[in-house]
């Protein structure tokens, strides 16, 4: 049976597509690719081709430091990976503001948010396509640190609303309404980000330009409906943590390797023990698509998770440079509803400077692991 790959890399010359490009192993609890049968778990450190092809000479496993992202990014490369001129670059918003309304229901003790438009919007790149949607968050301050004033609080996220997408749109109207059940006593806790997000051609989530405010501001006890227009500025990134991501090609057997060592520094969902159960999902993508996925297990009650867990691809090395990774983390809820997700990590050839380097560190060193830390974005 061909595998998934065969409609993207149909071009690829001397290779058979029913060899499986694209396909995944690991040692997880899920069912085996239709494309190859499951392989065990392993390090990839461990794994070598045949005696003629390997390299023994120096460590099997490396870490890159960020002083080497530059250095990766000036050396030049091969193997069909573009050079950093060709590398994507972020379409930002110079300049727009968001409408939208807020409104309290007392008697039924919910809050009523309606997002109306984006107005003004100005782009960096004025051919550019996005394809535009809104994201509100809302923060909440214990009560034990209400005291301190804080006015813009965003290290407690409790609440998340976002639209539908518009797609291929500059100029979006939304009118989406949104109810929230919140106590009237609760409301001077709550701090709201209002961020414009895009879908690019990666399927990366871009925050274009956000908005910050407290709901004490508005008054909403007091008035029957708040009109809102809010200005949006470049977004602050938040402190999400750092996962720890290895890298592995193998030319010979034509297989990549990607291995989530561990991660650090994440937020705790679990509000009784201050703790998150995260996971990871790691996608093969192709021209903004995912062609293969899987999973780690999932580490409970744990900030610092440690996984050491491999996936292997199939991927030809001329598709090394149109191939890329997403890695989701999330949190593993009671109930598959209750699933959210932390952030993302997305690793290739044509993205940002540091996945790009490491890529191409991956490709100067084969048949080694080479490690490097990677911000989660929100």
């Amino acid at each position: 049976m061909f595998c998934c790959l065969k409609k993207w890399f149909t071009k690829n010359k001397g290779h058979d597509p029913a060899q499986g490009y694209g396909s995944t192993s690991t040692g997880s609890q899920s069912p085996p690719s239709e494309c190859m049968p499951l392989s065990p778990r392993m390090r990839v450190g461990s794994v070598k081709e045949s005696s003629e092809f390997s390299d023994s000479s120096g460590p099997s496993m490396i870490e890159m430091k960020r002083a080497q992202w530059k250095d990766g990014l000036m050396q030049k490369r091969s193997l069909s990976v573009p050079n950093v001129d060709s590398m994507d670059h972020r379409v930002t918003l110079l300049k727009g503001s968001l409408d939208f309304t807020m409104k309290y229901d007392k008697n039924e003790r919910k809050l009523i948010v309606n997002i109306l438009k984006v107005t003004e919007m100005i782009l960096s790149d004025t051919a550019a396509v996005i394809s535009p949607y809104v994201r509100v968050r809302f923060y909440r301050v214990p009560y034990q640190f209400f005291s301190l004033s804080k006015d813009h609080v965003i290290n407690n996220l409790h609440i998340e609303i976002r639209t539908k997408m518009k797609k291929h749109n500059d100029n979006p109207t939304f009118n989406e309404l949104f109810v929230i059940p919140i106590d009237k006593d609760d409301l001077k806790l709550y701090t709201v980000k209002i961020q414009l997000c895009d879908l690019d051609k990666y399927s990366r989530h871009i925050v274009l330009g956000e908005a910050t405010f407290t709901l004490k501001k508005l008054n909403l006890a007091e008035n029957e409906e708040a009109e809102c227009s809010e200005s949006l500025q470049p977004p602050i990134d938040e402190d999400i943590g750092d996962v720890s991501i290895g890298l592995n090609y193998l030319p010979t057997a034509e297989k990549l390797y990607l291995t989530i060592v561990k991660i650090r520094g994440l937020r705790p969902m679990n509000k009784q023990d201050n703790t998150t159960d995260a996971y990871a999902r790691v996608a093969l993508m192709f021209d903004g698509r995912h062609l293969k996925k899987s999973k780690t297990i999932i580490k409970k009650g744990d900030l610092n998770p440690e996984f050491d867990e491999t996936f292997a691809f199939d991927v030809p090395s001329q598709k090394l440079g149109s191939v890329y990774f997403r890695v989701s983390l999330l949190h593993a809820g009671k109930t598959k509803e209750e699933h959210r997700l932390l952030g993302r990590v997305y690793i290739g050839p044509n993205l940002d400077a540091e996945s790009h380097a490491h890529w191409m560190e991956m490709i100067q060193l084969p048949r080694k692991q080479v490690t490097a830390w990677h911000k989660i974005q929100g």
